[in-house]
């Protein structure tokens, strides 16, 4: 069963890779732009980062009734810079396509950015 698992999850990274190896020849055709790029990852990287971390300083502090503004200036840092990354895409876009294509970018490069943190 542990090799089905694998071969699953082996599958699904390469439909991913697809995915985005098509969204980026779609975008840089159309607007010339590479859509999924290393300083979008980044950015998103790290507003996952300040988000996860914010929370967790958040809750902590709450739990031990001290102040709470220091999670919270995180979570907003985090939430800005990765509407940041979508104002951007649809900037070099069109609206409709950058923010769909945002919707995609976001759940993919989070996990990333959790196995990118992993792996060091």
């Amino acid at each position: 069963m542990l090799v089905l698992k694998i071969i699953g999850i082996l599958i699904a990274a390469f439909l991913v890779y697809l995915l985005i190896v098509k969204v980026n020849e779609y975008t840089i055709q159309k607007y010339r732009y590479q859509f999924f790029n290393m300083a979008n990852f980044l950015i998103s990287a790290v507003g996952y980062g300040l988000l996860y971390f914010g929370y967790k300083w958040y809750m902590n502090a709450l739990e031990k009734n001290q102040d709470l503004l220091n999670g919270q200036i995180l979570i907003g840092i985090g939430v800005i810079l990765i509407l940041a990354v979508i104002y951007y895409n649809i900037k070099n876009t069109s609206g409709t396509t950058g923010l769909a294509f945002s919707l995609i970018q976001a759940p993919i490069y989070s996990v990333l950015a959790v196995f990118s943190l992993l792996s060091r």
